[in-house]
């Protein structure tokens, strides 16, 4: 279980000559239970990014703490725990960028393996084309550098890279923005397929609630760096309730 408790992130702001701090994220209480999809929804500015590099243990907060099944992942150091790689995946909006271009789409994908699960090269090998074939990706694709893919084959092979080390939770940050409608909805299928499969733990932060609603078991509403709703989806809209999470909504289906 992925647990954040008091969760607070603030940054150092000067505006004509005045310092001052601003407040990305204030005060954010989440329980993410094992094997569900969950979703945080928010506009840009709301402090999403923040949170998932928070729950990330990428960035250590101004206060509060995060917890992976009780262990606190907090960072102290300036070396993250492997085990905690190992657990704790992240997937980001740009897939090339995330993708180092001067290997290959097979080696990017065995880096993790390589750092964090070492194992002789012909074991590594049957992983990591499962693990392509898991994405939907070729055999011939794995052998391409990041940019002779298309936007949609970056992001799968950003989450078979993902997948490397069995994590427990994956954090897909803005994971299908920008991208064509038909390949979104593909990539969104996938997510459900693999999600299914192997019973991690996801959360889907993403601007688009029709993203949250077909992906998630539970959707939450942040705004101005607060959850301001949290609610269990089952089809029957009428369990958002505060004004904000309603227009969110009705922008989506109208």
């Amino acid at each position: 279980m992925l647990e954040a408790r008091h969760l607070t992130k603030r940054y150092p702001t000067r505006i004509d000559g005045f310092h001052g701090e601003v407040a990305a994220v204030q005060d954010v209480n989440i329980s993410l239970k094992d094997g569900r999809a969950y979703a945080l929804v928010g506009e840009s500015g709301s402090g999403k990014s923040t949170l998932a590099m928070l729950l990330s243990g990428l960035i250590p907060p101004t206060s509060g703490d995060v917890t992976l099944n009780g262990t606190s992942i907090v960072p102290r150091g300036q070396l993250r725990d492997k085990r905690l790689c190992t657990q704790l995946q992240l997937v980001l909006q740009d897939g090339k960028s995330a993708l180092d271009p001067k290997m290959s789409v097979y080696r990017n994908i065995a880096e993790p393996i390589r750092n964090l699960t070492p194992m002789g090269r012909e074991a590594e090998k049957a992983v990591i084309e499962r693990l392509a074939a898991e994405a939907e990706l070729t055999l011939e694709e794995l052998c391409r550098r990041p940019h002779e893919l298309s936007g949609g084959q970056q992001k799968r092979a950003c989450i078979a890279r993902a997948l490397a080390t069995n994590p427990q939770v994956i954090i897909f940050d803005e994971a299908v923005s920008g991208l064509d409608v038909l390949i979104r909805k593909s990539i969104l299928d996938l997510l459900k397929r693999i999600q299914a499969k192997r019973k991690a733990t996801y959360l889907v932060i993403t601007h688009d609630i029709d993203v949250a609603l077909y992906l998630a078991d539970s959707i939450m509403i942040m705004k101005d760096g607060r959850i301001i709703e949290q609610v269990d989806f089952r089809g029957d809209f009428s369990c958002f309730t505060h004004p904000y999470s309603r227009r969110l909504l009705h922008a989506a289906i109208s």
